[in-house]
């Protein structure tokens, strides 16, 4: 999570060079404020594999990301996908917990630390 004016950058490259090999990589993120993020996403088959990257993201107040995701097939049998998604906190979901007592404050955090967990 970032915040105030803080930049951030995120960098991971998996590459699966063995027949069989496998990756599940899932990321997480919330920017607010002023803040910025860049996430630098790739994962690489080079032999029989599967990959699997999931990317999601929250921006709240001016708060900026820019997720470059890629994927590179080296081999006909390499399976890869990947999932992105950034957007803002559901205004349903403020609601359902201010209804239960909490401030929108509160609510925001209740989101925000069962979406970063």
């Amino acid at each position: 999570m970032t915040h105030g004016n803080q930049v951030a950058g995120s960098v991971y490259k998996v590459e699966l060079n063995g027949d069989g090999s496998s990756a599940d990589v899932v990321s997480r993120s919330v920017a607010r404020d002023n803040s910025y993020q860049k996430l630098d996403l790739c994962i690489t088959g080079s032999a029989a594999c599967s990959g699997h990257t999931e990317c999601d993201s929250i921006i709240m107040d001016n708060g900026r990301i820019l997720a470059v995701p890629s994927l590179e097939a080296n081999h006909i049998d390499a399976a890869l996908v990947h999932e992105a998604a950034i957007g803002k906190i559901a205004g349903d979901q403020l609601i359902k917990l201010m209804t239960l007592g909490l401030t929108e404050a509160e609510a925001e955090e209740q989101i925000i630390g069962g979406f970063l967990k």
